[in-house]
């Protein structure tokens, strides 16, 4: 009669990395709240969540992990067990993803006690399990951080700027390469922002012949040209009170560039043909995918405005830079997508997952979602395995990386040998969002040796600190 009356115990599976970061959880943990599962590696993890699937609530693991690391993790835990809350814990902070969404759970620390944090996830679990008083925590993340995906070192400091850049007048200047997600970054700062009522409006300075750029921007007057048959207000005008958004400022032909370094300082213009001045109120972010620095050496943008536009500088990375966030982002497509179509979410193979993860994405996050989007076509099944990606992609999947660029930029005075090793080893690991197993497979080295030249190369303070896990939940998408 007891064991019919007994209350159910949520299950949370604990996988821990090789430097035993959680142990200290076994017994901070309560037996009376929770029933605790204890996994030593991911493929241990994976058994045990075949084997309490309908018991586990939350899974706890470290993107650092050993082997296929907490975003490879996620991906194949998704598919045992869907309903679970994964808490991974990044190298600047940790992230909740749940039903599919990646959520803030900020504020809570070890400090706390470690039951009430996973009470309260639970609770949240529950809650928005029941259709009545359905919540999406989510929602309320998108209202900060848009829908920016990644827990890499590099998203996590542009996460740190946007919540910065909240009660600031500042002007921005985004770098990076086309499809890093620059234009979902100036949305995300004018969303968060106090502008947050005003107007967004966009500009792309590449697309838009020289000679109608400066109407675009400041508008014009009738009769200013053969073709103004009426008077038109200009971008800074509808932006009046809001945000202007400056696409591929590079391209601005020069003789703009006076007359909009002009409307930074003055903060007024005038119209095209006309002598009146108008004040604006606008915050000017700008992007570029362009070298702005080369360009001002070839005497092809004005220094002075580059200046005038840097003042809070953010660079977004490309893909190859941050790959740890790779499988968050294929999972979050394919769930988006399979939401929008009114189909199931199909997962991947293991062979399928490896060659997706490892794909070089030249045309970055814009070409991952639009992969994401054609297998969602192509692919009636469920499962996606090798044979179902596009054949270029595999192809190139199979190819070693070139190396012909980072050689064509070595310095003048040469580099040694030690020193090119280093570089390599560090940029990896950044690539790889510090999962250590993941770069030494991309190095072609064991990892024995990776660790032997991080001792190396490595202060042994920095080490230890790498290895550290804390709960100061950081914001994440």
């Amino acid at each position: 009669m007891e064991k019919a009356t007994e209350k159910f115990k949520p299950a949370v599976l604990i996988v821990d990395d090789q430097h035993g970061s959680f142990h200290v959880l076994r017994r901070l943990i309560s037996d009376d709240l929770f029933s605790p599962l204890w996994a030593t590696d991911e493929k241990q993890g994976l058994k045990l969540l075949k084997a309490h699937a309908d018991q586990v609530q939350i899974i706890l693991i470290d993107q650092n992990s050993s082997e296929m690391g907490g975003g490879g993790f996620l991906h194949l835990a998704r598919k045992k067990v869907p309903q679970a809350a994964i808490l991974i814990t990044a190298p600047l902070g940790t992230f909740l993803y749940q039903d599919g969404e990646f959520y803030d759970f900020s504020g809570s620390s070890l400090k706390q006690d470690i039951n009430v944090i996973l009470l309260s996830i639970v609770e949240k679990i529950n809650v928005s399990r029941s259709p009545n008083q359905a919540i999406h925590p989510q929602r309320e993340l998108k209202k900060r951080f848009g829908v920016i995906i990644g827990a890499s070192p590099s998203i996590n400091k542009i996460y740190r700027l946007i919540e910065k850049l909240k009660t600031s007048h500042a002007t921005v200047l985004i770098q990076g390469e086309s499809g890093t997600g620059k234009e979902l970054v100036a949305q995300t700062i004018h969303k968060t922002g106090f502008r947050k009522n005003g107007p967004f409006v966009a500009l792309n300075c590449g697309a838009i012949p020289a000679n109608l750029v400066e109407s675009e921007l400041f508008g014009h007057e009738r009769g200013a040209f053969t073709t103004a048959l009426h008077q038109r207000k200009g971008k800074f005008e509808l932006a009046h009170g809001g945000t202007i958004f400056l696409d591929e400022i590079g391209e601005l032909h020069p003789e703009v560039q006076v007359k909009l370094l002009r409307v930074l300082q003055e903060k007024e213009f005038e119209r095209v043909g006309g002598n009146k001045s108008f004040k604006t109120d606008v915050r000017v972010i700008a992007a570029t995918s362009r070298n702005l620095k080369n360009a001002i050496q070839k005497g092809h943008f004005r220094d002075d405005l580059f200046y005038r536009l840097n003042v809070v500088p953010i660079y977004v990375p490309s893909l190859r830079e941050r790959r740890g966030d790779i499988p968050l982002l294929l999972d979050h497509f394919f769930h988006e997508t399979a939401e929008r179509e009114g189909r199931e979410t199909p997962f991947l193979t293991e062979d399928a997952a490896n060659i997706l993860f490892n794909y070089t994405y030249p045309g970055n996050v814009r070409e991952l979602a639009n992969i994401v989007e054609r297998l969602a076509v192509t692919c009636s099944h469920k499962k996606i395995t090798m044979h179902d990606l596009p054949e270029e992609i595999i192809e190139t999947g199979n190819d070693s990386p070139a190396c012909d660029g980072w050689i064509n930029h070595l310095p003048e005075g040469g580099i040694s040998l030690n020193e090119m090793e280093r570089e390599l080893i560090l940029k990896t690991l950044e690539m790889t969002s510090g999962n250590k197993s993941a770069a030494a497979r991309m190095l072609g080295i064991t990892r024995r040796l990776l660790y032997l030249r991080l001792c190396q190369y490595t202060p042994s303070n920095d080490r230890q600190v790498s290895h550290q896990v804390t709960f100061e939940f950081a914001p994440a998408t």
